[in-house]
């Protein structure tokens, strides 16, 4: 019997363990999945800034080939007209073609088209350059107005934000963009907004509401413009996008939470949060517990696409501001 019981303990234990094995190695695919994710966003952001630029180059340069073609068959057929011209008129080694209208007048014309040549190529690159800048100069006017409609709506998410993750008490930062917060900052996410506009509606609530309006703004502008030049950008608003998507069933189930008859669900997941460490496993923690850590890793990864945003932003004004004073 006694062996039975030693049996059935080690058998116990080694399930244990496996499992415990197998959470470790999901955890270590997921982090690297992540890593991963994280390089090829960053390679296509890279290969993102160069491919513009490459377009265009490629533009111009066949736009100058076919031309400087063209010019240069021209200029070939008048040169073999001036040959066959000369074979036909005059005897080998006789140079009297020289005093003869029709030789000058042919050469005057091979000469105009070189000279076309060289202005066209001229021309082409005037305008390339220029039809670069008037098209960097459209796209930046319409992030800037874009921008004064996005503006508004990251402070108001900004202040829900803070608000949510700042307990009872605390000092509340409206406008901070990247925090640390964790798990247990998360124990008064039911409690009333301390801002005087939200009519003590929940905090959690107000969060959802202006998440949701400053998704949509992002995605207007996304739709809206291309961010040929200004790819920084459009990573920034796209991440945002994703992640918000990604995390929207999580966040209107923990709103859900706190509506009447989830009384009970709502005291579970506050008692979860309270007890929770500042990096709980997400594969051991409870159903609650675990889309409450979804909707907090949806903030930090908003918090990153923000912070991105916005010092991208005070890069294109700063550089429109140097162009206009070259000007």
């Amino acid at each position: 019997m006694a062996n039975s019981l030693d049996r059935s303990d080690r058998e116990a234990a080694k399930k244990k363990s496996a499992a415990a094995e197998e959470r470790r190695r999901v955890k270590e695919e997921k982090k690297n999945d992540v890593q991963e994710k994280k390089t090829r966003k960053s390679t296509r952001s890279r290969n993102k800034k160069k491919s513009a630029a490459r377009y265009d180059t490629k533009s111009m340069m066949k736009t100058m080939a076919v031309s400087v073609s063209i010019l240069v068959a021209v200029f070939l057929l008048l040169e073999a007209i001036l040959l066959i011209w000369k074979a036909m008129n005059f005897a080998p080694g006789d140079t009297s073609y020289t005093n003869n209208d029709n030789y000058w007048h042919l050469l005057n014309i091979a000469d105009t088209c070189i000279g076309f040549i060289v202005g066209i190529l001229a021309m082409d690159v005037l305008n390339y350059f220029e039809r670069g800048q008037k098209a960097r100069r459209d796209e930046e006017r319409a992030i800037i107005r874009h921008n004064r409609i996005v503006k508004p709506a990251i402070d108001m998410y900004l202040a829900r934000k803070n608000s949510l993750i700042t307990p009872a008490g605390e000092d509340f930062k409206p406008f901070q963009i990247v925090t640390n917060a964790t798990p247990r900052d998360l124990k008064d996410l039911y409690g009333p907004s301390p801002i005087n506009t939200d009519s003590k509606r929940m905090k959690i609530a107000t969060f959802e509401y202006y998440t949701k309006k400053l998704n949509v703004a992002f995605m207007n502008m996304a739709e809206d413009i291309n961010f040929d030049y200004n790819p920084e950008i459009c990573d920034a608003v796209l991440a945002f996008i994703n992640e918000t998507t990604y995390g929207r069933s999580a966040l209107d189930s923990i709103v859900a939470y706190g509506e009447e008859g989830n009384r009970a669900v709502r005291n579970s997941l506050i008692r979860q949060l309270k007890e929770s460490s500042d990096n709980p496993d997400i594969f051991e923690a409870g159903d609650e517990l675990n889309t409450a850590l979804i909707v907090l890793h949806m903030i930090h990864a908003q918090e990153d696409a923000l912070k991105k945003y916005l010092d991208a932003m005070e890069e294109l004004d700063h550089s429109s501001q140097r162009r206009i004073k070259k000007l």
